[in-house]
């Protein structure tokens, strides 16, 4: 967990508010035909992975182009960044890519294509008119990007765009992009990525559609249920588990993973929502039916995996006993699959929604980071 959150004054507004205080900064999005196209989408595996507070995201597409070879402009969305603000004003006159995506790539039929990027305003009327994008001045963006405290939308994109040729039948296009995960106050991270814009194509859905998440090991995190039905459409790939949300999490399914991903597959699928995947900081946890005293620290304990600080302990209102120490110091071990002979500590890792016992499991500090050694000798006083 981050040891403070960024604290913006800049509110954001993206499948409605999060919060007043946070940083967003930008969204996925499907590829989407500028210009009419009788081209469908056959097939798309979408990857999402988050490693160092990085997401990364890779994109597998089958298009089908029934007519003969045809070249198509086509685009990304790219939201801006609500923090984009804190960056000098001179320096961002000069930015043309989005300043917080990075490595962006696309390959048709193994071909690596240029592209550009144009900042267009977001208006019913589109951005694209009689051939080309309506660009915004550098002005009138900085003056939009100063109005987002007060919008109840997006006011502008990044578009990145480019020319591809379709052959004429079955065509395969690869995407990628990393950029930094948004936070939010009471939240570790939010992810969100616009599946609807894949309705864009000639078919009006994707035919066969994967999404595979990997969010890193020992993790829990939720995906708003927006355009699926059931925590049962889903399947574990690796050790984990899945619980209820709970109040906190609107009763949203919470993804337990000790290691390894999730994967949600559908055929003929017509996205009516979007994906946003997002985890709560155990801070907030604790404040939620509770006070913040060893009750609620010890029921934050049960509910999900947490990177915790030791700070949050400095206050001796997290006094803790005896046992209770015990199960912090075990933390990261329990996190690990240990099995538990002491039955005190077993009772209590059984009790939560996230341990998974792994009796190959063997104790090794070596693999352990400084933080998570630090946390072991803390707890051992």
């Amino acid at each position: 967990m981050k040891k403070t959150l960024i604290l913006l004054l800049l509110a954001f507004a993206f499948f409605g508010a999060k919060a007043n205080d946070g940083v967003y900064f930008t969204s996925g999005n499907q590829l989407i035909p500028i210009t009419e196209t009788e081209i469908s989408v056959k097939k798309e595996v979408l990857e999402v992975t988050r490693r160092d507070q990085m997401i990364h995201v890779h994109v597998y597409y089958e298009f089908f182009n029934p007519g003969n070879d045809k070249t198509l402009l086509v685009g990304f969305e790219a939201m801006p960044p609500s923090g984009a603000w804190d960056i000098p004003e001179e320096d961002y006159k000069n930015l043309t890519d989005h300043p917080y995506m990075h490595d962006f790539t696309v390959y048709i039929n193994g071909q690596r294509l240029d592209y550009q990027v144009s900042h267009v305003e977001s208006n019913e009327t589109g951005y694209y008119h009689n051939g080309k994008f309506d660009e915004l001045s550098k002005q009138r963006e900085l003056e939009l990007g100063r109005e987002m405290e007060f919008s109840e939308g997006i006011p502008y994109l990044f578009v990145y765009h480019f020319n591809a040729t379709f052959k004429k039948g079955l065509n395969v296009v690869e995407h990628t992009y990393v950029f930094d995960e948004s936070t939010y106050v009471g939240a570790e991270y939010d992810f969100d990525y616009v599946l609807t814009a894949a309705n864009r194509w000639a078919n009006h859905q994707i035919d066969d559609f994967t999404l595979n998440v990997d969010m890193g090991e020992r993790e829990s995190f939720a995906i708003r249920p927006t355009f699926f039905k059931s925590a049962d459409e889903w399947t574990i790939n690796g050790k984990g588990r899945k619980s209820k949300g709970g109040e906190l999490y609107n009763d949203n399914t919470l993804f337990h993973m000790q290691k390894g991903g999730v994967t949600f597959h559908k055929k003929n699928f017509h996205p009516e929502g979007e994906l946003e995947i997002y985890k709560l900081v155990p801070g907030l946890m604790m404040m939620w039916g509770d006070e913040a005293n060893a009750s609620g620290v010890m029921n934050a304990v049960k509910r999900q995996y947490a990177q915790w600080n030791l700070w949050m302990f400095d206050d001796d209102s997290f006094s803790l006993t005896k046992e209770e120490k015990r199960i912090m110091k075990n933390l990261p071990f329990a996190y690990r699959g240990h099995v538990f002979k002491d039955q005190g500590l077993k009772k209590f890792f059984e009790s939560t929604d996230w341990y998974i016992p792994d009796p190959n499991y063997v104790d090794d500090m070596s693999q352990m980071s400084n933080d998570e050694k630090e946390w072991i000798e803390f707890w051992s006083k």
